[in-house]
């Protein structure tokens, strides 16, 4: 038997034969090169490369740069060194369409704009500023504004009407860059297009009814919708779209009127963040809050050892909540936070004592990257006036656009009254491309203000016909008022509408008007837009002027010492301008105005009449400015959301 033994063979690098490229009638080895192979490899890659060059470069529309959106560069440097006037913005590289919507850590919103172009529309996202301030801010840095000057409240400066800087809208969709649109009419005469016949309103509204349950609308296809009645679809104004068929009946329901906040007198509950400046003891921020100074000793004993031998120092906060009754205000919880760590909270309890308690819900004021507003003291709270001033200001409005707030709030606010620690600010502005503060051409789209227990809104829309701009409330009603009760804005109220004795002939008459005291040569304004039909001398009224208003409505201004230059009959005059001063001319004892309103020829009561408002959207413009409102209202949700999940994160 032959016996066998394995042989086993051990090679190294360069030991084998060397690639043959002789063989070609063969199958090739794995080791053997094949050129056709790798030389159409390689043309392929060329070619691959020249073909996306070509279309990045058709593409690019000879751009070698592109802006960075304005969020990508707001960091602290640039909010530390910002001025009034704004900064410049460097350019870069594009970022991700995520990056440019919104920014939870700024105030800056890239947002999408329709506006026309010739025959086009163009779609491109532009940058915007959402402010929201508490009344009660403490400015950062000097803030300079006129003082309270009543008459000039209601003054346009010389301005009748607002003009709109841009022709740009919010479009309702997220666009990746900048889009062009053209609308042209549907070619029907052409031959070649073969037309359906066009089903019955009934059919598609049927159609309709059976899809309705599974279809969902959002902000982006809204936007490029049409409006549509979703009551058209169902019985009665009250019933939704569901599947025919399908009764649903409420069992077990107790109905109860809601209360309505101006309704509740009870006590209610406020909240207040301070932010510490410089290292103090928390006895004396207390104390400054109004809270009494044993109370404050026995605090600060309570949390002496969760703050430690550091104490409180720049950059720590106190959230306070305050308890507000007729009768008291005081504070009801105590929340010390580190940054954006929660130290501890304290609570008072039934037995009027304080003790330890869990964290409160997280407002979005005290998330990581916020940026973050020192407010004053309790006892310093300023005016509703001062506090517009200063909240917009030390936010980086310019004077011309704090103005423009006053003149909105101007028709129902009392400048005059003291604020809350929880009142609040809020606009949502314009800025020019490429900036990070308003500038020039910068406009309010809307606003808001929260004084005490109501909140007003007020919504810009332009008159497509004219350019003019006005603002409205929700429900399409100018900010402005028809009239005004009070035409000398700094006079004292003494004698109103009814039977008087009168303080002259001391018989017992009609008063047919108001009067308003004031000093001799004080100005007189306008009640409201209309024209001049009677100015002059006229008996015991004395130098007296009448305005023909719209719908019916008149009003008399007598007893002037002057009437303004220029107020003559015939004369077109705005609410607010001056038409003369107060005086004592004709049948008075001394100074003051008398002002009357006619109605259709009826003389009524200035104080008590129901004055209409100013100008009320309808028809298409009303449909217009809906459609305007609600996309504002997703974008600052949509913002308020993100804040809100930025500060529970």
């Amino acid at each position: 038997m032959k016996s066998s033994t394995a042989r086993t063979e051990n090679w190294f690098l360069g030991d084998l034969e060397p690639i043959s490229q002789s063989r070609r009638d063969s199958t090739p080895d794995r080791r053997q090169i094949s050129f056709r192979w790798l030389s159409g490899s390689i043309l392929a890659g060329v070619t691959s490369l020249f073909l996306m060059g070509g279309a990045l470069f058709a593409a690019f529309d000879g751009r070698q740069q592109f802006t960075v959106p304005a969020s990508s560069f707001l960091s602290d440097q640039h909010l530390s060194s910002r001025s009034s006037n704004g900064i410049e913005a460097s350019k870069g590289n594009r970022v991700g369409l995520e990056r440019r919507t919104i920014d939870e850590t700024s105030n800056i919103m890239m947002v999408p704009t329709i506006k026309r172009v010739n025959d086009r529309d163009v779609v491109k996202v532009r940058p915007f500023m959402v402010l929201k301030a508490p009344l009660a801010i403490a400015p950062l840095r000097k803030v300079t504004y006129p003082e309270f000057n009543p008459l000039a409240v209601f003054s346009d400066s010389g301005d009748s009407e607002l003009i709109s800087k841009s022709s740009d809208s919010i479009y309702g969709a997220e666009v990746e860059s900048e889009v062009s649109i053209k609308v042209t009419t549907f070619p029907y005469e052409n031959s070649q297009i073969v037309l359906a016949s066009r089903q019955r309103t009934i059919d598609i509204e049927e159609f309709v009814r059976r899809a309705g349950p599974g279809l969902e609308g959002n902000a982006n296809t809204v936007a490029s919708s049409s409006n549509i009645d979703p009551n058209r679809f169902s019985k009665s104004g009250d019933e939704p779209l569901i599947t025919p068929g399908v009764i649903i009946t409420a069992e077990n329901v107790s109905v109860k009127n809601k209360i309505h906040p101006e309704d509740f007198i009870g006590a209610r509950y406020e909240d207040r963040i301070i932010r510490v400046r410089a290292d103090s003891t928390l006895a004396t921020i207390l104390k400054a809050e109004g809270m009494e100074e044993p109370d404050a000793r026995e605090v600060e004993k309570i949390l002496s050892a969760d703050l430690g031998n550091q104490g409180l120092g720049r950059g720590d906060s106190i959230r306070l909540a305050y308890r507000v009754s007729p009768q008291s205000v005081s504070i009801s919880r105590i929340s010390l936070y580190r940054g954006a760590s929660h130290i501890v909270s304290i609570a008072r309890s039934d037995e009027n004592r304080f003790i330890y308690s869990q964290e409160p819900a997280r407002p979005p004021q005290l998330a990581t990257g916020v940026k973050r507003q020192q407010t004053v003291s309790r006892a310093r709270l300023p005016s509703a006036y001062d506090g517009i001033n200063r909240a917009a200001l030390s936010e980086g409005l310019t004077d011309d656009l704090t103005k423009i707030l006053v003149r909105i709030f101007a028709f129902d606010i009392d400048f005059r009254n003291k604020i809350t620690p929880s009142d609040e600010l809020t606009a949502f502005v314009s800025l020019e491309e490429g900036q990070v503060a308003p500038g020039n051409n910068s406009e309010i789209l809307f606003t808001s203000i929260k004084l005490d227990k109501t909140t007003r809104k007020y919504y810009r829309f332009r008159d497509s016909a004219t350019g003019h701009v006005d603002y409205y409330d929700e429900t399409g009603k100018s900010a402005k008022k028809f009239l005004l009760r009070k035409p000398v804005p700094n006079a004292q109220y003494r004698s109103g509408f009814g039977f008087r004795r009168h303080p002259i002939s001391r018989a017992r008459k009609m008063h047919w008007g108001a009067d308003w005291a004031a000093p001799r040569g004080t100005p007189i304004i306008a009640a409201g837009n209309g024209i001049v039909v009677k100015s002059g001398w006229s008996g015991g009224y004395g130098k007296q002027t009448v305005i023909q208003h719209a719908n019916g409505y008149k009003t008399s201004y007598s007893h002037q010492t002057a009437i303004a230059k220029g107020i003559t009959a015939g004369k077109r005059v705005r609410q607010g301008q001056i038409i003369g001063y107060v005086g004592t001319t004709g049948y008075s004892t001394g100074p003051h105005l008398h002002y009357e309103v006619v109605v259709n020829g009826n003389k009524v009561d200035p104080m008590r009449i129901r004055l209409p408002k100013g100008k009320i959207l309808k028809g298409e413009e009303l449909l217009l400015f809906e459609a305007e409102r609600d996309r504002i209202d997703i974008l600052l949700q949509k913002r308020e959301n993100d804040a809100t999940r930025l500060a529970l994160n």
